[in-house]
């Protein structure tokens, strides 16, 4: 690229254009450059052509330049020239195109264009953060500090169906209320993403969430997003910045996955039951028909055509004998199912958070709010770590399945508490049970839905073994209440089995 050819072409262009190597550099600047900013062809020259931008538009400009030349794509945004005319200055649309010259050196072509004066003509800072977000082949918007959705890029808008003139392609000068986004949402998604919105607004901090989002084609697909706040200097939020990630294959084979898992794991348990059933009946029929046979056999030497006192007495013997074996059988089945707990020292805030941790995943999936209120100061509890956190995780997936059942919003509620011999925790669900109250400490229960389930039996087993008690409360205005008291350590209650009651 010969710049001495190039620039007689461009020498009386009324458009500001010049020229830039590698570094930046300006080689060349035409007259209306060369105006606007007061400066000699020899002044340009010894300058960084970044340095005829405004402060305050600066960073953004050297950011997207450098994107382009990365990734080898046109230069394009949006700032104000340093002018000496204050009355000359007005924004600019910047255009850049790299060139390699005869010499194999880079060179860039700049051309500005002044923006035409609008009522609704962008800051630099919104063009600018358009442009970028246009550029990137993800799904990504930005809303007002507000919370209002002002844009969306192309791949958002193509995805979402709206037409070429649509506003929110060009984030027109239109009021919207901060949870106007939630029309694109599904029904069942809108009430939990309205309320971490909201939450996020009012925090200032950035957050994921997961909804389904209506397409084009009228299906809904899950996306994962992402909102970061943009602040000024004065660390005031001006905008919120965001992407959306297609999760919903993901998402269906995770569900898909889940269903198989728990397929799998009844027909494990029934089939774990009936070896189990097989092999007490196994073991007890044989004793048990000895049992009827010697039992005849005494019946028959006693009778008074047939007595015989001595027969009698050996069958007699058989009979206690193969009784005892039984008993023997029975027990032994007893002692292998009677686990002893080790308990210790624990801190029973820390095991909230922990299975918490570990069913976040599965608890944001089902669109639950989880709601911790644990006491800061909880003395430790006396218990088995292992087995609270096994009844944790049981109760924590108890109520989610019973809040699932019913309307928005879908909340758990886990709360600690102590007393001067006791250590206790709250896990309350705004929904129902998933059986009547009655029934729930009942060993085995029929649910529509499950079939025939386990219900808080082994949970009440597990805490009353370690000395604490578990009831069971209904709410009123609806939901259930399952309270857990653990002795404290060191406390005279340690380890003494407690009764449980229900309310």
């Amino acid at each position: 690229m010969d710049t001495t050819v190039l620039g007689a072409f461009l020498e009386y262009s009324p458009n500001p254009t010049w020229l830039a190597d590698s570094d930046g550099r300006c080689v060349y600047a035409n007259q209306e450059l060369r105006e606007i900013t007061a400066l000699s062809e020899a002044q340009l020259g010894d300058l960084n052509w970044l340095e005829l931008v405004a402060e305050e538009d600066r960073q953004m400009s050297s950011t997207l330049w450098q994107e382009a030349r990365i990734h080898h794509q046109p230069y394009r945004a949006r700032f104000f020239f340093r002018a000496r005319d204050s009355a000359r200055r007005s924004a600019v649309d910047a255009v850049g195109t790299g060139h390699i010259a005869p010499d194999g050196s880079e060179v860039w072509l700049f051309t500005a264009i002044v923006s035409i004066p609008s009522r609704n003509a962008l800051p630099p800072v919104e063009a600018n953060l358009q442009i970028t977000l246009n550029s990137l082949p993800a799904q990504a918007w930005y809303a007002r500090a507000s919370g209002a959705l002002s844009f969306v890029n192309g791949a958002t808008a193509d995805y979402l169906g709206l037409p070429s003139d649509h506003p929110l392609r060009f984030a027109a000068d239109f009021e919207a209320p901060w949870n106007a986004h939630l029309v694109f949402l599904h029904p069942e998604d809108r009430p939990t993403s309205s309320r971490n919105w909201a939450e996020q607004i009012q925090t200032g901090r950035p957050r994921n969430d997961q909804f389904r989002v209506l397409g084009a084609d009228g299906k809904y697909r899950w996306f994962l997003t992402r909102a970061e706040p943009l602040k000024d200097s004065d660390g005031k939020v001006k905008y919120w910045v965001g992407v959306n990630i297609d999760i919903d294959d993901k998402k269906r084979a995770r569900e898909a996955l889940d269903a198989a898992r728990e397929r799998i794991g009844r027909a494990t348990q029934s089939a774990a039951i009936a070896e189990l059933s097989a092999s007490l009946s196994d073991r007890i029929v044989q004793p048990l028909a000895a049992v009827v046979a010697n039992t005849r056999a005494a019946l028959n030497w006693l009778s008074s055509d047939n007595l015989n006192i001595s027969q009698a007495n050996a069958a007699l013997k058989g009979v206690v004998r193969d009784g005892m074996s039984v008993g023997n059988i029975v027990h032994e089945m007893r002692q292998f199912f009677d686990r002893r707990p080790n308990p210790r020292a624990i801190d029973l805030n820390t095991l909230i958070e922990q299975v918490i941790s570990l069913q976040a995943l599965d608890v944001r999936d089902k669109g639950v709010a989880v709601d911790c209120e644990l006491k800061p100061d909880l003395p430790v509890a006396f218990a088995d770590a292992a087995q609270i956190q096994q009844v944790l995780f049981n109760l924590l997936e108890d109520a989610c399945e019973a809040t699932c059942r019913f309307e928005e919003p879908k909340k758990l509620t886990l709360r600690t508490d102590f007393t001067d011999d006791h250590v206790s925790l709250e896990v309350e669900n705004n929904g129902g049970c998933v059986t009547s109250v009655e029934h729930m400490l009942e060993a085995v229960v029929a649910d529509e839905s499950r079939g025939t389930v386990v219900t808080l039996a082994i949970s009440r087993s597990i805490i009353a073994a370690q000395g604490g008690a578990l009831e069971a409360i209904r709410r009123e205005g609806g939901g259930t209440c399952v309270r857990i008291e653990l002795p404290r350590f060191n406390s005279p209650q340690a380890a003494v089995p407690r009764s449980v009651r229900i309310s």
